[in-house]
């Protein structure tokens, strides 16, 4: 399930050392000084309207986005990035340019580097750059909005060839302190590992499903819980009733010392392995420093993780997985 970055643009390049210069160059020239052609801009809707037509017939993308749609109502979260073509023929180049002038800026921004380059070649490159003019803008990085939440029951006809559903509800945001704890519940349910809780019970076991998962995604000042499954239409009644059946078993049953244990080793591996992505590593850092000061490392995450014990875990799934609160967005096949 694809997870879209909402909160932050990342404009990056990954190249050999010795076109570092060129990269920053580049870089600060789309960043920076970008002149959007008109005719450029007639080519790019063309592109953008057709990865829009492609978008429609991807249910899995479809079902997500309208899910946040309905979930984060009246919040900028709600939002579908990628718009649609009433949108995108309505943009003008007077448009992208106050919209990057306003945003595009050394004060909103972090220039982060991965790689063998000593730091005093990059401020010495990036210097190169400190006497260009930049518009006076405020810092608006850390502006929060509130929301009322109100779960909902939607039923959709679809031109898909099989059923498709969603349930979740608001979650943890990214500095709540029990993020961790909803972290490991979320993998330990149906995280990307075969042997979780809904594949074993869902597809394995019953041979309902294929694509069954879950995800916790947090925000900065909010964050979203949600259970994903496509299978046959005759299967679905009972497929969310067993996602439910292990939910509740969250929610009642303490987790034993070794599934406890297993559970902590699989999900710090996860995370080493997804470090060991430069790209990945690069966004991390310049989304924490940016939004927050500073960028955790993944031992520190890995030491919280570790901290968390079967009450907690508890705690947290009766906290965060209440049953009256959650929404559901169901897609199935015209009749």
């Amino acid at each position: 399930m694809p997870l879209q970055p909402k909160e932050i643009t990342t404009l990056y390049a990954t190249v050999q050392r010795t076109h570092f210069k060129r990269a920053v160059d580049i870089l600060c020239d789309v960043a920076f000084r970008s002149v959007f052609p008109e005719n450029e801009l007639k080519k790019e809707r063309l592109v953008i309207a057709d990865e829009i037509q492609m978008y429609k017939d991807t249910p899995e993308e479809n079902i997500y986005d309208e899910f946040q749609e309905l979930l984060f109502e009246n919040h900028p979260l709600a939002h579908n990035i990628l718009g649609d073509t009433d949108s995108l023929s309505k943009i003008s180049r007077s448009d992208l340019i106050d919209f990057t002038q306003r945003n595009y800026h050394p004060n909103n921004m972090i220039f982060v580097v991965v790689g063998s380059i000593s730091p005093d070649r990059v401020i010495k490159t990036l210097n190169q750059y400190s006497h260009e003019n930049f518009p006076n803008i405020e810092n608006t990085l850390h502006s929060q909005v509130s929301w009322n939440y109100n779960a909902f029951r939607n039923n959709k006809e679809s031109d898909f060839g099989q059923a498709y559903a969603i349930m979740g509800l608001p979650a943890y945001s990214e500095t709540h302190p029990k993020r961790f704890a909803l972290m490991l519940l979320n993998n330990l349910l149906g995280g990307p590992g075969m042997n979780s809780r809904l594949n074993l019970s869902i597809r394995e076991k019953y041979g309902y499903a294929y694509n069954i998962e879950s995800g916790y995604q947090p925000y900065s000042d909010a964050g979203m819980f949600h259970c994903y499954i496509s299978c046959e239409e005759k299967y679905m009644k009972k497929s969310l009733q067993l996602i439910e059946k292990e939910i509740k078993k969250l929610k009642e049953k303490k987790l034993g010392k070794v599934q406890l244990s297993q559970a902590k080793s699989q999900l710090s591996g996860q995370l080493l392995m997804a470090n060991e992505n430069r790209n990945g590593l690069l966004i991390h850092i310049g989304k924490g420093i940016l939004k927050y000061g500073r960028a955790k490392n993944i031992e520190e995450t890995i030491t919280e993780i570790n901290k968390l014990s079967a009450e907690e875990l508890l705690d947290a799934a009766n906290e965060s997985f209440n049953f009256d609160q959650f929404s559901y967005l169901n897609y199935s096949p015209t009749k």
